[in-house]
C-alpha cells in the first residue's frame, strides 16, 4: 500500500542517495498535471513525478497538494523565470525533492522587468538558488544554454563551471547524435538527467538505451492514453522491474522498494 507519509526530508535524502554512484536503469520520472495523475504515477512504479513551475501558478499549495498525494520524489522545472530565490523557497516548503533552472533567464513574455543584473553568466543563477536553499539534499539542478553556433562543447564548458560551482545534476539536452551522450558522460562526474519532455523533431534513445549511455534520471511526457493509462504504464514498469531484479537488488532496488 502506498503510504504518503513519507517526510519531505526523507524523500529528499533517498534520491540523493539513488543517485549516488548510480548503475543499472535510470530512474524514470513522469511528467504529469494534477495530484491524481501524480497518484497513478506512483502506483505504477514509476520513480518520481515532475512538473513545470509555468503551469503551476504563483504559489507553491499546488505543488504541496500532489507531494500530499503520493510517496514519490517531486521535481520541479523552473526554467528561466526570473525570482530563483522566492521559487526555491517556495517549492522547498512544498516539499519537493528536487528543482531544475535554465542557466540564463528567459524575458518576461508579459514585458514585465528584465533579467536581474549579472544572470547572463552561467553560475549566476545557480548561486542564488544554493543560497536560498535551506535542506542540502535538496537537489538542484540546471540545464546548460546550448549556443547553435558552439554546440555540444559549449554545452560542456558550461556545465563544467556549473558542476564547479555545486550543482548536483545536469540537465542533458539532446545531442544530434548517440555518441554526444557519451561526451557528456565522460566529461561531468554528477548525476545527468535527460528530459523527453522536449520537443524536438526525432524521439529520444529508449531509457534502456540511455541507461547504457550513462544517464541516470529519465523525464517522460505524458503519452498515453488518458482514459486508459494503467494497462499500457503496467507494461512498461514491469519491463523496468525485471532489469531491477537482475541488477542483484543494489541501492537503487532498495530505494525504489522504500518509496513503495
Amino acid at each position: 500500500m502506498l503510504s504518503t507519509e513519507i517526510p519531505a526530508r526523507r524523500r529528499r535524502a533517498l534520491l540523493r542517495e539513488s543517485l549516488a554512484g548510480r548503475t543499472g536503469p535510470a530512474l524514470r520520472f513522469r511528467s504529469v498535471p494534477t495530484a491524481a495523475a501524480a497518484g497513478r504515477a506512483a502506483a505504477c512504479g514509476l520513480d518520481g513525478v515532475h512538473l513545470a513551475w509555468a503551469d503551476l501558478g504563483p504559489s507553491g499549495e499546488v505543488v504541496a497538494g500532489i507531494v500530499r498525494a503520493m510517496p514519490l520524489p517531486v521535481l520541479v522545472d523552473l526554467g528561466g523565470i526570473a525570482d530563483v530565490e522566492r521559487a526555491v523557497e517556495l517549492l522547498e516548503v512544498a516539499g519537493v525533492s528536487a528543482i531544475l533552472l535554465d542557466d540564463l533567464a528567459r524575458p518576461d513574455p508579459a514585458g514585465a522587468a528584465g533579467p536581474p543584473p549579472g544572470s547572463d553568466d552561467p553560475v549566476t543563477r545557480l548561486a542564488v538558488a544554493l543560497g536560498a536553499r535551506r535542506d542540502p539534499d535538496l537537489l538542484i539542478g540546471v540545464r546548460p544554454a546550448v549556443r547553435s553556433t558552439e554546440g555540444l562543447i559549449d554545452a560542456v564548458d558550461r556545465a563544467r563551471a556549473q558542476v564547479a560551482a555545486g550543482a548536483d545534476l545536469i540537465v542533458v539536452g539532446r545531442p544530434e547524435t548517440e555518441a554526444g551522450y557519451t561526451v557528456l558522460r565522460e566529461a561531468l562526474d554528477i548525476p545527468l538527467l535527460v528530459d523527453a519532455t522536449a520537443s524536438d523533431h526525432s524521439p529520444p534513445p529508449t531509457p534502456r538505451r540511455l541507461a547504457e549511455l550513462g544517464m541516470d534520471v529519465v523525464i517522460h511526457p505524458v503519452t498515453l492514453p488518458r482514459t486508459a493509462p494503467d494497462a499500457a504504464e503496467r507494461g512498461v514498469i514491469a519491463t523496468r522491474d525485471t532489469r531491477h531484479a537482475r541488477a542483484g537488488g543494489g541501492s537503487a532496488a532498495r530505494t525504489t522498494e522504500e518509496h513503495r
